[in-house]
Parts: structure tokens; sequence; C-alpha cells
């Protein structure tokens, strides 16, 4: 029987960091995209101290 590789979502979530890091277009949509889910995090940190 043939076994399927699983990989996961790791191999994509690489994919994305090294756009990030490498291409200044892709970090500024993903740093926009991103700055609400941080800002919640940071809120929601505060909070619990």
């Amino acid at each position: 029987m043939a076994s399927r590789r699983g990989g996961g979502v790791a191999p994509y979530v690489a994919l994305v960091v090294a756009l990030a890091i490498l291409v200044p277009p892709v970090r500024e949509v993903l740093l926009d995209l991103l700055a609400p889910l941080l800002r919640l995090l940071r809120e929601f940190i505060a909070d619990l101290g």
C-alpha cells in the first residue's frame, strides 16, 4: 500500500515567511493584515496582567 506524505502546513508557512522576508510588498500586505490581530493579542495579554 502506498503511503501518503503528511507534510501538513509547515511548507506553506515556510513559503509565506520566506516571501515576507524577501519581498517587501508581500511584507507590507502581511503587516496590514496582521496588525489588528496583534493589537487584539496585545490588549488581551495586558488584561491578563
